[in-house]
């Protein structure tokens, strides 16, 4: 028997005595790893920015959506009012009135009466008498 090892008689196998220890080796374990942790935290903090900025985007477009749409309304009330003013200065009536009112024009069988100012003929305006 050599010193230092045992042998076991019945497999003739070399059994570890307490003063001869082998070294062991470590072997990657996955289970009681911390890597896969280390993967699902890392995957969820990638979803978990991915969808804060799409949601930061969606915000930012339905806010920009509804300021659209509220300019979109204000130029349809304008452009009704325009649309309204357009149609009064179509009208006749209208047409007639600025062209007696601007133009000075009149109707046949109308006499045209000019008011003078207070003083320019001797007599106040309010003062002259109109005729047919």
């Amino acid at each position: 028997m050599t010193t230092g090892t045992w042998q076991n008689r019945a497999t003739d196998n070399v059994v570890d005595h307490p003063t001869a220890r082998q070294k062991r080796r470590k072997t990657f374990q996955l289970s009681r790893s911390r890597l896969p942790l280390l993967v699902v935290a890392l995957l969820l903090l990638y979803v978990t920015i991915s969808l804060g900025s799409r949601f930061d985007s969606l915000y930012t477009m339905q806010r920009d959506l509804q300021a659209i749409q509220t300019e979109v309304e204000e130029l349809r009330v304008v452009n009704r009012d325009l649309s309204k003013q357009l149609e009064l200065l179509r009208s006749d009536a209208y047409v007639e009135q600025v062209a007696r009112e601007k133009l000075g024009l009149v109707k046949p069988g109308e006499t045209r009466i000019v008011p003078m100012a207070a003083g320019a003929a001797g007599a106040p305006a309010s003062d002259v008498e109109v005729g047919d």
